[in-house]
């Protein structure tokens, strides 16, 4: 990725993306260990992440309206400045409580970064380079979830198959957070690049999208890939515990799948030249059908490590190729919302599924969520095969 080639806003947003994202990864699998700690049972931890996707599910439209408003800039920086909080807060959450309403807090900041960076991709990049931008800006995201799951890993040290200190790795996530606001505040003056549209109700306005061909398919698609994403960062600190995998060993899996979703999408733009964006959306969904099928029966670190290697690369492909097909479709004052309702459809998935795996792991064990979530994906085939 050449950066004297990338418009100025771009790489501000690529840096301050990168280390907002690389928080989330710290702080998801960290309030994992920290449940664990506090004793929570398999279904408490379902819940907890399903929680952080509830109030997303609830104001992911609203922002969409809000970043027509107020601009896509401020929606970054209040957002990262959340998330910072959410890291201290985190520090002191001693209760399932407390971690579980902390854990709701990193959802709307996560929300609010993702809607204000996605919004500002689909407003300020060409049209004819939206694969290469969105491409870019979830590379951003993968390399931060490459980095944030080793780092964290390093802070919060090991004491067999837990952390040392949970707290440790909180902070960091904190600090992270701070140095993202750096690369972003002169954007706090900025107004918004298109104002939204004002002319019908939120709600009415996202129905009317959704009613345009191959905007629901895309979403679907993209709920269904973001929801395995989601539940594999989840679960898969629940997994290794269960078998006796080190949070070294879990957190190097998890930076595997990272890692190889970062390589799909910079080498994006190759692919588009080579298939069609639905042969593209089919070939990388049946993979992750198979890779998620496969993690179940993984029982060492090399074997589940390899499979992931695989469903890393896979599901890396799907989201940035829906980001493009939903902003293709709309108008330029419709693309924030756009974003938003997709956006929003995602949070509903990681809100429903992470509870639904929680149930399935209290009576099949861990290993039965990745059959489920190979299933969810299956069923999304229908999307990717749809114009």
């Amino acid at each position: 990725m050449s950066s004297q080639k990338l418009l100025p806003w771009a790489r501000p947003l690529l840096l301050s993306s990168t280390l907002t994202q690389a928080t989330i990864y710290v702080l998801r699998p960290m309030i994992t260990y920290r449940a664990i700690e506090l004793d929570a049972s398999i279904v408490q931890i379902g819940v907890i992440a399903a929680l952080y996707a509830l109030f997303p599910v609830l104001l992911a439209l609203q922002f969409g309206t809000w970043v027509g408003k107020i601009g896509e800039g401020k929606f970054i920086i209040a957002g990262t400045l959340s998330l910072a909080a959410t890291g201290l807060a985190l520090v002191f959450a001693n209760s399932v409580n407390t971690l579980a309403i902390a854990t709701a807090l990193a959802g709307v900041s996560h929300l609010a970064c993702m809607v204000g960076g996605q919004s500002m991709v689909a407003l300020r990049a060409p049209r004819e380079n939206y694969d290469k931008y969105f491409g870019y800006y979830t590379f951003s995201a993968s390399l931060g979830h490459l980095v944030g799951p080793l780092i964290a890993a390093l802070v919060a040290g090991s004491d067999g198959t837990l952390p040392k200190s949970t707290s440790s790795a909180f902070l960091l996530g904190f600090v992270l957070c701070v140095i993202a606001i750096f690369p972003v505040i002169k954007w706090w003056s900025e107004k918004p690049s298109i104002a939204g549209k004002t002319d019908e109700g939120t709600y009415a306005a996202a129905f009317t999208l959704m009613k345009k061909p191959g905007i629901f398919a895309a979403i679907y698609v993209s709920l269904a890939i973001s929801s395995v994403a989601d539940v594999l960062v989840v679960f898969l600190p629940l997994f290794g515990t269960e078998n006796n995998f080190s949070p070294y060993a879990v957190g190097i899996i998890l930076a595997i799948r990272a890692g190889t979703t970062m390589i799909s999408r910079f080498f994006l733009g190759r692919l588009s030249n080579l298939f069609s964006t639905y042969q593209l959306l089919m070939f990388s969904t049946v993979i992750s059908v198979i890779a998620c099928a496969a993690m179940a029966f993984a029982k060492t670190p090399f074997t589940l490590g390899a499979i992931v290697f695989v469903a890393g690369f896979s599901l890396g492909i799907g989201q940035p190729l829906t980001m493009s097909l939903v902003s293709q479709k709309t108008a330029a004052n419709e693309r924030a919302l756009a974003v938003s309702a997709r956006l929003m459809a995602n949070r509903f998935g990681q809100f429903l599924v992470p509870a639904g795996a929680g149930a399935i792991a209290a009576s099949a064990g861990s290993g039965g969520v990745f059959i489920a979530l190979s299933i969810l994906l299956a069923t999304s085939l229908f999307g990717a095969s749809s114009r």
